[in-house]
């Protein structure tokens, strides 16, 4: 079926592409400049792997969701960032060092503590009893061939290409990346839209909630600590942008349900509406300061 090459074959595929691209990317001073403010990769880091779950835990004790589409909130939590959030990143003016920095913790972490925590999400859905599960170290090994060894397969390719042929080529393989996933996101959609539930359901209502109170935690969590303004933002942007295409990859061709693989599909769609509107207005908030140096 063309719905099972997508997911099986055609999703792991660029989704390595994409952090490949992400590796391309990664310089010696983008760490360098992060490592100096440790406080701020351990607040963005804690806020993923610990806060974040917690979150989406929240949120399924609060709404009547299925098993199936429980598990799916469940497991957006727990994947790392991606290109997706460093871009937004970028364009909100926010630390993109730090954002760089995070996203690349968490593809280290997310192999090793996304199995785990997500088999215990399972048993504790009683998914499990129903002979539903995620095999520890083969899941680990294929997240890793898909998250981790992209990224350094793409570190080892920018020491080894020449600067001129790098800035001619990077701009082109973010296109073609970018594009291949929006591609890949929108024909998921379209093969399983019968099965998608409504934009009025609980499942978008759990994926929305997920989103918006992520990212007010990430941003509150910041402002609080008195962490400068782009470094806010940034933060913001990693504890709420999720990277939906591993979260199906895992549910799609690993779990090998497409039941749960719904709610990430819906999350890679619907996450976009609160971080623009976000977006857009941090950057009004921006141009009415530099306007008036009174504004408040």
């Amino acid at each position: 079926m063309l719905s099972e090459w997508l997911s099986h074959v055609l999703l792991p595929w660029v989704l390595a592409g994409v952090m490949m691209t992400m590796g391309l990317n990664l310089t010696k001073r983008d760490f360098i400049h992060t490592f100096r403010n440790p406080g701020r990769l351990l607040l963005g880091t804690s806020l993923q792997i610990l806060a974040l779950p917690l979150l989406a835990w929240g949120i399924v004790a609060l709404l009547p969701l299925s098993p199936l589409a429980a598990a799916g909130l469940l497991l957006v939590s727990l994947v790392p960032g991606g290109a997706t959030s460093n871009m937004f990143s970028y364009l909100v003016q926010g630390d993109l060092a730090l954002s760089v920095s995070l996203t690349a913790i968490a593809a280290v972490l997310a192999p090793f503590t996304l199995p785990l925590i997500m088999g215990w999400n399972l048993e504790l859905l009683g998914l499990s009893t129903a002979g539903l599960s995620l095999p520890y170290w083969p899941t680990v090994g294929k997240l890793l061939l898909v998250t981790l060894v992209p990224v350094l397969a793409g570190m080892l390719l920018r020491c080894v290409l020449k600067e001129t042929l790098l800035d001619w080529l990077l701009p082109k393989i973010k296109v073609l990346t970018g594009v291949a996933m929006i591609g890949v996101v929108i024909a998921l959609f379209v093969s399983h839209a019968q099965r998608l539930p409504s934009l009025r359901s609980v499942e978008t209502l759990s994926v929305l909630l997920l989103c918006i109170l992520s990212m007010t935690l990430g941003h509150q969590t910041a402002r609080r600590l008195r962490l400068p303004h782009a470094s806010a933002r940034a933060i913001t942007v990693e504890v709420g942008v999720q990277n939906a295409g591993v979260a199906m990859m895992v549910a799609f061709a690993l779990l090998q349900q497409p039941g749960i693989g719904l709610v990430p599909l819906l999350y890679g769609l619907l996450m976009n509406v609160p971080v623009f509107l976000w977006m857009f207005a941090c950057l009004w908030r921006d141009r009415q300061r530099t306007v008036s140096p009174h504004y408040l």
